[in-house]
């Protein structure tokens, strides 16, 4: 395939290292769950994927997204389409996430071992496929974070082309533009508007504080309304001593 430059340009997802270094300190303090919950309350729209990508390999997940999408074409050369997505892997800033939309048929494996050990040499953050992967038992040997529908053993290779990097695609129901801040784990994968990432973020880290204080609550009082309660009492005197010392 013949690629034109701006294709294998891969943009600047963050305006400063301090952004992206924000968003390291920021992503072990919530779920996807957390996340998903966080942009549907203040966007309106869902922020999950479908349930059929899933985890395969690792554990989790957290990062601005790359995105390819790959077309059908049976014409397409397997080395030059190899030398391409291995460029687009080579030029990624370390950790990004790699987001792959696969049209036509899902059961082609777009990537392997090999791009996952390059990718992990790379300090990339991981895989989100829509469509398959292989090389499943090297794949959780790397522990290499991958989420895909699942794992076959042919090769897209030969048989889909790169047609574009770093433009909207649609990857498990939902859109993903480069740059969106994604986060995933044994729950799914779940995609933050990169103009909104603060915002929602922000409001996970919230969600998830809230859940980790109310469930001894729960297990407790045996009531989830009684937990509810003796929170709700919680909150009102951290506030009103917030207020007492401001």
């Amino acid at each position: 395939m013949k690629l034109i430059p701006s294709l294998i340009l891969l943009i600047s997802i963050f305006a400063s290292s301090a952004e992206r270094n924000e968003l390291s300190a920021q992503r072990v303090e919530f779920t996807s769950s957390d996340v998903a919950d966080a942009a549907e309350r203040l966007t309106g729209h869902r922020a999950s994927m479908t349930n059929e990508i899933h985890l395969l390999a690792g554990t989790r997940l957290a990062g601005p997204a790359i995105t390819l999408r790959v077309v059908r074409d049976e014409r397409a050369s397997l080395t030059a389409e190899g030398l391409a997505a291995i460029k687009v892997l080579e030029d990624a800033s370390a950790g990004s996430v790699v987001v792959v939309a696969l049209d036509d048929d899902k059961s082609f494996a777009v990537f392997g071992s090999t791009f996952a050990t390059l990718a992990k040499s790379r300090k990339l953050a991981g895989f989100v496929v829509d469509g398959s992967m292989r090389g499943l038992p090297e794949l959780r040997r790397l522990a290499f974070p991958t989420f895909a529908r699942g794992s076959v053993p042919s090769s897209a290779g030969g048989h889909y082309r790169l047609a574009s990097v770093n433009v909207p695609v649609m990857c498990g129901g939902i859109e993903v533009s480069p740059g969106d801040f994604v986060v995933a784990d044994a729950d799914g994968v779940a995609v933050v508007p990169k103009e909104r990432y603060q915002e929602v973020l922000t409001k996970a880290k919230s969600l998830r504080r809230e859940k980790q204080e109310l469930l001894p609550l729960i297990a407790k009082y045996r009531s989830y309304t009684k937990a509810l309660r003796e929170h709700t009492k919680a909150v009102q005197r951290r506030s009103a001593a917030k207020r007492q010392r401001s």
